[in-house]
């Protein structure tokens, strides 16, 4: 046996003649060296398997595969709460829109309500109007003052509300019956938030309201005075839209 036992292997000869030889039946083929039978049964780099794939060993899965995996879950997660919260938004928006068209209906029913009543007003105050002048027309003629002074003429009426008509040759006064008529004139007096001072000198008033507890006199432009302890003049103050026009329709 040429054995080298500097490399541990047999010499081509010597494995010739080994594997050429016949063995009996029953007889195992034990090594003289046993390290080098053993080093024979260890697969070596490059021997290939029956399936002709190269034997390796146990293959490992890559560290970075699992955290791979999670990056899509959480991609997938995060796709799918963008699409629930626009879905939110769009059913929202729909809520609201929604909302906006039934209150923009409600507005515009509300204008056409408006704009029938405003026609109901125009229409009633017309008929005021026309209520009035009928009334006005109705009253007897005015009586001509005794005096042509304004200051002699109020202590002489105190029994009731009188308009006095003040012309430059004389006065006529007329005693408003009690009713519609009275309550009107009460009405332009208690609106004090038409009554405020006014400059200038006190006004040449034409007409002249005299009432239990005050005189006010009206001149053209929404002007007069207002006295409280019924005296014939005093301070310039505006009047009250419409006042010095129903007083004026008193007379004839």
């Amino acid at each position: 046996m040429d054995y080298n036992e500097r490399n541990g292997s047999y010499s081509d000869d010597e494995l010739l003649s080994r594997f050429s030889r016949t063995e009996p039946a029953g007889t195992d083929d034990i090594p003289d060296d046993p390290a080098s039978s053993q080093r024979d049964r260890v697969p070596r780099p490059g021997i290939r398997m029956a399936s002709g794939r190269p034997m390796r060993g146990k293959m490992q899965r890559p560290a970075g595969r699992k955290s791979g995996l999670n990056y899509r879950a959480a991609l997938c997660g995060a796709v799918l709460a963008f699409f629930v919260i626009a879905l939110l938004f769009f059913g929202l928006f729909m809520s609201r829109g929604g909302k906006i068209k039934d209150l923009n209906g409600q507005i515009d029913t509300l204008n056409q309500d408006k704009q029938a009543l405003s026609a109901q007003v125009t229409s009633l105050q017309q008929q005021i109007d026309t209520l009035t002048a009928s009334m006005t027309s109705a009253l007897p003629d005015a009586t001509v003052a005794d005096t042509n002074t304004i200051a002699d003429l109020i202590p002489q009426l105190t029994d009731g509300v009188y308009v006095v008509q003040s012309t430059a040759s004389q006065l006529r006064y007329l005693k408003a019956p009690d009713g519609y008529l009275t309550d009107k004139l009460g009405e332009y007096r208690d609106n004090a938030s038409a009554y405020a001072a006014a400059q200038g000198d006190a006004p040449i008033c034409t007409y002249y309201v005299l009432f239990t507890d005050r005189v006010i006199g009206l001149a053209e432009g929404n002007v007069g005075f207002v006295s409280t302890d019924r005296a014939a003049t005093g301070s310039t103050v505006t009047t009250p839209d419409g006042f010095y026009d129903f007083v004026a329709s008193f007379f004839k």
